[in-house]
């Protein structure tokens, strides 16, 4: 469901020149994703944020689903910059020409940004989606098609963009930790990623293959579970924010120790390393 523009340009695109623009802009901003693309967004109220890419013969704007009126409005702005910068000619999805500007008007972004929650919504019944915010991923699975699903319109796109806005910029600022993949020596191209967590951290746990419990018990043998099954044995203080995004405040000891009770019912360390 991403929208892309292309800009035929007549000069080559000084992305500093750009970037210097976006530094004006209230609280905008802006990351070299490598590559030839830059991923700008306003920051506390950028749903997905928009990529730039710079090709061999076109820049390409991207926007993507589940994006809202802070994005499509900074579009308007960096695409215009960018045609001024490079005397460019925009083309629509559609390779058609585009004449009438901003690119997103008022009637299109409103109408964009209904569409895209009610196409995810619809998704929900059979799927998990997950989509990259600027800051982190969101996740939308079955739960959330529960609580979304007598939802329409503005109502919807509403509790969905707050849902998206909360994961992103108000979690606390834990540091990250305890991530790693895991494969077999004959399988060097697969693997799994796993989250390990003791009971003296801070985390906000994502969506992983697995997640490792340390186990006092015996430290050689974590208690592996998944998500799912996580998020049904949750402690008390750890919240689940969306499908699988969880802030998990460090616990005292006797909250662990009911954590790994309530987890050792689902134990799948065993089958997992005899698989």
């Amino acid at each position: 469901m991403s929208v892309v523009h292309k800009i035929i340009s007549k000069q080559p695109l000084e992305t500093s020149r750009l970037n210097d623009l976006i530094s004006t802009i209230d609280d905008a901003r802006y990351e070299d994703r490598g590559e030839g693309t830059f991923c700008y967004w306003i920051d506390g109220k950028s749903t997905r944020g928009l990529e730039v890419t710079l090709e061999q013969e076109f820049i390409e704007v991207r926007n993507m689903a589940l994006s809202n009126r802070y994005d499509y409005e900074l579009t308007n702005k960096i695409v215009a910059e960018i045609l001024v910068l490079t005397d460019g000619t925009i083309f629509n999805e559609y390779g058609e020409p585009v004449s009438d500007f901003p690119i997103w008007n008022n009637g299109k972004i409103a109408e964009t940004e209904v569409r895209d929650c009610e196409v995810v919504l619809a998704l929900l019944k059979e799927h998990e989606v997950s989509i990259f915010g600027p800051m982190r991923q969101v996740h939308f699975g079955k739960r959330l098609y529960k609580k979304f699903k007598s939802l329409k319109g503005k109502q919807l796109k509403n509790k969905m963009f707050d849902l998206i806005l909360t994961v992103n910029y108000q979690l606390p600022l834990f540091k990250p930790s305890g991530i790693m993949r895991v494969s077999r020596p004959e399988n060097d191209d697969e693997g799994k990623i796993m989250k390990f967590l003791s009971e003296e951290t801070d985390y906000i746990l994502d969506k992983y293959d697995y997640i490792l419990l340390h186990n006092p018990d015996n430290s050689e043998k974590p208690i592996m579970v998944t998500n799912d099954i996580l998020n049904t044995i949750l402690p008390p203080n750890w919240i689940l924010i969306d499908e699988y995004t969880v802030v998990a405040p460090s616990i005292n000891k006797s909250e662990w120790k009911k954590l790994l009770t309530n987890a050792k019912k689902y134990d799948l360390w065993e089958s997992f390393n005899n698989s």
